[in-house]
């Protein structure tokens, strides 16, 4: 007899810095069915479970925003009605499969995720192994560690694993229903780290991913997650983490515990180095003859780590260069793009920019004799190598000529981390000598073949890469790096299922 399958997904990045709610309307809203073949979370499950010859799939509901404020409580609520339900009329399952991202909370839940997987054990019972899919960052609490069997996380920053992350779930769970259930262990290690300042491409971090790569190739261990909590959350329980899944109890938390060792040495790496300014990172645009752009990365305001993209504060510290420098900027403006269409192709106007969506993180600037370079629909496709080939919208963009400095104003600044992003529309980062780009570290798989320099900056925003200067009410002590941490601070690994 075939094993039945339920597999749902709700993914949403919470920024508790961003003062807007994520309500319904910003999630695509999609039956688990309608994502087979694609390349997310979602997609890397559905493949998996319905390739399966002895395994029956019920496909629920996935949900998923881009990053952003908290989310609406109606929204994951409704959709863990809709999951409740579905266990109660479609089931009883054999085994479960969920995709989250794992750092969700809401105004009256600090652990959505955490919420979600409680409730789906309670109602499933004991004996039903539940797999989930998490982001490299979430913020895996106690909570969900006790309910799942199963989570893994992404390997890989820049994030270009998600579909694989949702095929390791899958197979722990095939396995676990072939009759080879596994243990997995959770340590917990009170530290964050800007999201910035480290990638699994260069570094000390790498190296401990690599590692431990390997002993899932020697067969040491079944599978293994570092989680870099997502450092915008404001929640009681917060900490980075590690799970390790083997075929026993013992191998999973001493291999867990000593990951979780390694990883805590590496807490002051991941800070990353000391932040430019914009004026220091322009001074380096000036003096490039390289014929590449240094890229100014203004990550406080990236919409990936939940941002509002608003924020015109490096085209201010721009503008007394406007004719000095060729440069490529971009802001969310929906009354500056609804002038510029007024105004039409070839205008000349003064412009009121940013700081129209959160105008409490950052303030407008006034930009004058601005020419209207051209107008678009706002629709691209991505270049670089994370989700080529997939289709973004801005919404309605006008490029702005500014001296040498060209302005992407858009309704909706998305997918500003693809090269796409400019090129679509006439603005080439090539023939630049500076480009600011609102993302952390997924621009860097685009723009480091590129790029002369890229440079972390100290820019404002929801997304502030400098945590210390963020106004945490709930966080929990001792978080480093607020406070100092010892290895005797590490929660020791332990399996709870």
């Amino acid at each position: 007899m075939k094993k039945r399958v339920y597999v749902a997904g709700i993914q949403q990045e919470t920024n508790a810095f961003n003062p807007l709610v994520s309500e319904k309307s910003i999630f695509g809203d999609y039956n688990c069915e309608q994502l087979k073949g694609t390349r997310g979370m979602v997609g890397g499950l559905v493949d998996a479970l319905s390739a399966a010859e002895n395994v029956c799939v019920t496909y629920g509901q996935s949900l998923g925003a881009p990053s952003y404020g908290p989310v609406s409580d109606a929204v994951w609520q409704n959709f863990l009605k809709g999951v409740l339900d579905d266990l109660a009329t479609k089931g009883p399952f054999d085994g479960i499969a969920l995709a989250m991202h794992g750092a969700t909370s809401s105004p009256s839940t600090p652990d959505v995720c955490g919420e979600i997987l409680a409730a789906v054990r309670t109602a499933v019972g004991e004996s039903v192994p539940i797999a989930v899919s998490h982001d490299l960052h979430a913020n895996v609490t106690k909570k969900s560690a006790k309910s799942a069997d199963y989570i893994c996380g992404y390997h890989e920053y820049p994030h270009i694993d998600i579909y694989e992350t949702g095929l390791r779930a899958a197979k722990l769970l095939l396995k676990h229903l072939a009759g080879e259930p596994q243990k997995t262990a959770y340590a917990a290690i009170p530290m964050i780290a800007p999201a910035h300042a480290y990638t699994t491409k260069e570094g000390s971090l790498p190296a401990l991913v690599n590692d431990a790569k390997s002993m899932v190739e020697r067969g040491e261990i079944s599978d293994f997650s570092l989680f870099e909590a997502q450092p915008w959350l404001d929640v009681p329980e917060f900490a980075s983490a590690v799970l390790v899944t083997a075929k026993d109890e013992e191998t999973a938390t001493r291999v867990a515990n000593d990951l979780a060792k390694r990883h805590f040495a590496l807490r002051k790496e991941l800070q990353g180095a000391p932040l430019l300014t914009v004026e220091e990172v322009i001074k380096k645009g000036l003096a490039n003859k390289t014929g590449k752009p240094v890229v100014l990365v203004d990550s406080s305001d990236s919409r990936g780590a939940g941002a509002n993209t608003d924020s015109a504060a490096v085209l201010e510290v721009l503008l007394p260069y406007r004719d000095e420098i060729r440069a490529a900027v971009g802001v969310s403006d929906v009354p500056a793009v609804e002038k510029a269409f007024s105004l039409g192709v070839g205008a000349v106007a003064d412009f009121t920019l940013g700081a129209t969506i959160a105008p409490s993180l950052s303030s407008p600037v006034l930009v004058k004799n601005a020419r209207v370079r051209s107008l678009h629909l706002g629709d691209f496709t991505a270049v670089g190598p994370i989700g080529r080939g997939a289709r973004s919208n801005c919404g309605r963009v006008a490029v702005l000529e500014v001296g040498k400095i060209l302005v992407q104003v858009s309704e909706i600044c998305d997918n500003a981390k693809d090269i796409g992003f400019y090129r679509s529309f006439g603005i080439d980062p090539e023939f630049c000598q500076l480009v600011s780009v609102k993302a952390c570290t997924s621009l860097r798989a685009g723009y480091t073949p590129i790029a002369a320099e890229i440079c972390n900056t100290d820019t404002p925003g929801a997304a502030g890469a400098v945590l210390q200067k963020l106004h945490y009410q709930q966080r929990p002590v001792p978080l480093y790096p607020f406070e100092e941490i010892n290895e005797g601070d590490i929660q020791a690994a332990v399996c709870y299922r």
